[in-house]
């Protein structure tokens, strides 16, 4: 895909199409990481993110003990 830079202020950027950005999972803040013949862009990604969502899914439908009542 070619795309061409634009004058945005007093810097150039480029316009990354919808279908480039879904595919890529693109998030609104990303790292610019210059290479030898041109550059990366990577989302930022979040530690820990999702936890909270997958700790919960894992523990529903199972029965959780109060503390003190766990059989070794």
């Amino acid at each position: 895909m070619i795309v061409k830079l634009i004058k945005i202020g007093n810097s150039l950027g480029i316009r990354l199409p919808k279908a480039i950005i879904e595919e890529c999972h693109l998030q609104p803040e990303l790292t610019l990481i210059p290479k030898e013949n041109g550059i990366e862009l990577k989302s930022i990604s979040i530690p820990r993110e999702g936890w909270k969502d997958a700790i919960q899914n894992d523990i529903e439908g199972r029965p959780v003990a109060p503390l003190g009542e766990w059989e070794w």
